[in-house]
């Protein structure tokens, strides 16, 4: 089957768990949507045609709003590229075929290639540089379970802080991309998670995410926005702008 159709519901099965094993493409759209119209007909060829290389699963809006707000659905059609739980590349609005089978391209393997080797049989680098760049590059991906792994036991010595500074961030993306829940309250769940998909893409998007957190959440509950906002300034550096403005307004509230 190369093309489902997918709810709130089973949606952490459908697309999440799923495109562990092969990439998932979401069509957010809405039956009032002239161009949703125009476009279906392309991904649903195109789903034929790669024939397994990808999912496509397409998801109603209107009948789905929190998934569509949750992962920052504006206009539609939204398609949406998922691979190892996480959101890798995205398009807006009814774009021709040809563009939408590059964009395939970029991302689903050719027929007959030889599938990637699962991450976790890679050799793990044994000194703790090794293991805290490879971290580094993980978090950027967005591959919090990956980076995980490197700095959990990580080795004592001069770069055990470093480890240690980043780990609140790749323990959320982890927790993130198995579809755990982040926040009892629905609204900042789901803002955790806009975080979550902004840190690959756009890292001043995710810090302003996670400091409206720390405005609503309860006192009891902001340690661990924190905490992430502080292992994302470890990830990017000092010299990161970034790093600065939020650095300034994060120690303007009062924790």
């Amino acid at each position: 089957m190369n093309i489902i159709n997918v709810t709130q519901a089973d949606f952490q099965q459908q697309v999440i768990q799923r495109s562990q094993q092969q990439p998932v493409l979401v069509d957010f759209w809405a039956p009032w949507c002239g161009p949703c119209r125009m476009l279906t007909p392309t991904l649903e060829k195109l789903a034929n045609e790669f024939n397994g290389r990808f999912l496509l699963a397409k998801l109603n809006t209107d009948q789905n709003p929190n998934i569509s707000m949750q992962y920052g659905v504006r206009g539609i059609p939204n398609v949406k590229l998922f691979k190892n739980g996480q959101v890798v590349d995205e398009f807006v609005g009814a774009q021709p075929e040809a563009m939408v089978r590059q964009f395939l391209q970029r991302h689903v393997a050719a027929a007959g290639a030889r599938p990637a080797q699962p991450q976790a049989n890679q050799q793990v680098p044994q000194d703790a540089d090794g293991r805290l760049r490879l971290a580094k590059q993980y978090l950027r991906q967005g591959k919090g379970c990956d980076a995980q792994s490197l700095l959990t036991n990580f080795p004592a010595g001069p770069l055990a802080t470093s480890a240690q500074q980043l780990r609140p961030l790749a323990d959320f993306l982890c927790q993130v991309s198995r579809g755990q829940q982040i926040s009892s309250k629905t609204d900042l769940d789901i803002v955790y998670r806009q975080a979550a998909d902004a840190i690959r893409r756009e890292p001043s998007a995710a810090l302003y995410n996670l400091l409206v957190i720390l405005h609503q959440e309860e006192a009891a509950h902001k340690q661990r926005p924190q905490a992430i906002m502080q292992a994302i300034f470890a990830l990017l550096g000092d010299a990161d702008p970034l790093v600065q403005q939020y650095r300034q307004q994060l120690a303007a509230i009062r924790i």
